[in-house]
């Protein structure tokens, strides 16, 4: 068997001539957004329960696809994504401890269900990092997947504003064999008077949460003249922008800040003043078009500090209330995606929710895997002298500073959306440090097959990080 480098893309053996270029790894994670996205979150495959997501299950087929392609030889994995690879191993490790731990304890049938849903949520989400990871291995590509999740979600957003305004075009989606997975969640809501648009997400706080990740991307393409004209690449700006702060979500302005802060000290003066200039706008567009909402907004920060809001109220009484299951189980916990809110009570913070589940070892785990995919990004930043691979890495970087921050304010991981994408932008993450690594010549590297003059294999070095 010969390998035909990254270029051609071509495996050969004695018998068959296998070109992985036409097996494109982007178009089935393209797909499996699609699906993520445009398909309401709320609808499930019936028989596999809360996780049977069609998103979900498409993302383990590609995971089963990547398996059974590297098994047969198809594909030769890049070796690339070693920091957040490790990382998702030590997740998965804290993760099914936590499994063990409940299966030792006075445990519920309805609780050994959604601990074995959890399982397969964290297979999924490991797929998607290892498969992105192991297989993208140009810029360009990388850069293609982001795009159409800028697209998608710009999509979304659109689909929000529509609904702030009263027009729901997710109750007119009937796809035969999908059931409604809760009648309550489907159900709009609504804050000071404004309904709260959740899109094709299971709650507003996850739809405004999901347009903070995707903000600092768009934000970083719209610089990019390739992209089109102004107004191409300016609209998903404004959409995803602008439908955030229409679910009436502290998280969602939280994170949208933090992106935010994450690019400001890249840009130059001009660029600062002029997104300045653009917010202030924006603000007073949504003013006219929203009126009141900013006040509201004003109010629920102010919330904060004076102890009248009932919902910062909620979240402070949780920490007493969930003291007692911390103290039984403090090191691995009473088992991931076991505290039910049906049996339990909300947490509203995904830190304080894994301290409960896969305790003190899990809650490192989590903030060691959000912080590998920061690191990445700023690592490849480092890496490249192009100002648009720059770009891109500050951006995967702001992203991951969202997910890092968000996740103090509402419990993440477990809704569909966030998740899902979270670890797709991981896998970039990774995959962008690879490809970076590599073109840089850096020496943080390891060895994959390349082919030599005569069809012997040699081993060269690409990036490993």
């Amino acid at each position: 068997m010969t390998y035909a480098g990254d270029d051609d893309a071509t495996i050969v053996f004695p018998a068959v001539t296998i070109n992985i270029s036409q097996v494109d790894t982007v178009r089935m994670l393209t797909a499996y957004a699609v699906l993520l996205f445009l398909i309401p979150a709320t609808l499930i495959f019936a028989p596999l329960g809360g996780e049977g997501t069609p998103a979900m299950v498409f993302s383990l087929c590609i995971f089963l696809w990547y398996l059974a392609s590297w098994i047969s030889g198809r594909i030769e994995p890049t070796g690339g994504g070693r920091t957040v690879r490790i990382t998702m191993l030590i997740f998965a490790i804290a993760v099914l401890a936590s499994f063990v731990a409940a299966m030792t304890r006075d445990i519920t049938q309805t609780e050994v269900l959604a601990a074995d849903s959890a399982l397969v949520w964290l297979v999924s989400g490991a797929g998607l990092v290892i498969v992105i990871t192991e297989t993208m291995r140009e810029f360009d590509r990388l850069e293609v997947l982001l795009r159409r999740l800028v697209v998608l979600g710009s999509v979304i957003a659109a689909i929000g504003i529509l609904q702030f305004r009263g027009i729901d075009l997710t109750t007119v989606l009937h796809i035969p064999g999908l059931t409604v997975n809760s009648q309550d969640v489907i159900a709009l809501m609504d804050r000071g008077g404004f309904i709260r648009p959740q899109s094709t997400a299971s709650q507003p706080i996850e739809f405004s949460v999901v347009m903070a990740l995707l903000l600092p991307l768009a934000i970083e393409q719209a610089f990019r003249h390739e992209y089109g004209g102004w107004l191409r690449r300016w609209v998903p700006v404004g959409l995803i922008g602008f439908a955030g702060p229409l679910t009436v979500s502290r998280s969602g302005i939280i994170g949208i800040g933090a992106g935010l802060l994450v690019l400001l000290p890249t840009w130059k003066l001009r660029r600062i003043l002029g997104a300045l200039g653009v917010l202030a706008v924006g603000v007073g567009l949504m003013r006219f078009l929203a009126h009141g909402l900013v006040t509201t907004f004003l109010n629920l920060f102010q919330g904060i500090f004076n102890g009248q809001d009932s919902s910062v109220n909620a979240r402070v009484a949780d920490y007493s209330g969930v003291s007692q299951y911390i103290v039984e189980r403090p090191l691995f916990g009473r088992g991931f995606g076991t505290f039910l809110p049906q049996l339990y009570r909300y947490t509203d913070n995904m830190y304080l929710l894994a301290v409960v589940e896969i305790g003190v070892v899990g809650v490192i785990a989590i903030v060691i895997l959000f912080c590998s995919g920061i690191q990445s990004a700023v690592l490849g930043r480092r890496r490249t002298r192009l100002p648009q691979q720059r770009a891109t890495g500050q951006a995967l970087a702001a992203s991951m500073v969202v997910a890092l921050v968000t996740s103090a304010t509402f419990d993440s991981f477990t809704f569909p959306m966030f998740s899902g994408l979270f670890f797709v932008l991981m896998g970039c993450c990774g995959a962008y440090c690879t490809i970076m690594t590599r073109n840089s010549g850096s020496p943080f590297l390891t060895a994959v097959p390349a082919p030599i003059p005569g069809g012997q294999v040699v081993r060269v070095n690409v990036g490993a990080r």
